[in-house]
């Protein structure tokens, strides 16, 4: 039984097609000047090509670059949210996990107005990164 990956010789390979013209020393000016033309048409053809695919793989690779820093952007204000409310209950309470706890009303006010201030502000700055406005790149920032 013949291997499967070897061409039979019998049957006729098909023409090799090169990317370069042929430089026909017969052929005149007018046809040389089209075969030319028709090659340059097939580069731009699949540099344009080209140039989608990797359009098409930054806007993939973006996509789950904005996926990764939302949900870390998420887990860190989650935290940052339970740490709060811990906080406040063990002040509330008088205990944490099972310890006596007091913070003077100031430190609980200054800590409860800035971490909530900082939390709004990382999804401000997410949002406007994963939203920006305008069509174009640093469109709308004074340079």
């Amino acid at each position: 039984m013949p291997d499967a990956t070897v061409p039979d010789p019998a049957v006729p390979l098909p023409p090799v097609v090169s990317a370069v013209p042929p430089q026909d020393a017969g052929a005149s000016p007018i046809a040389r000047a089209i075969i030319q033309g028709a090659a340059a048409e097939r580069r731009n053809a699949d540099l344009d090509t080209r140039t989608r695919e990797l359009r098409y793989r930054e806007l993939v690779d973006q996509r789950l670059l904005r996926l990764l820093i939302g949900l870390s952007v998420f887990g860190v204000s989650v935290l940052w949210l339970v740490a709060d409310v811990t906080l406040t209950l063990g002040q509330g309470f008088g205990t944490l996990f099972g310890q006596p706890f007091r913070l003077d009303p100031t430190i609980i006010i200054a800590f409860l107005t800035t971490s909530t201030a900082t939390v709004i502000g990382l999804f401000l700055v997410f949002l406007r990164w994963l939203y920006p406005s305008g069509s174009g790149r640093g469109e709308g920032r004074d340079g």
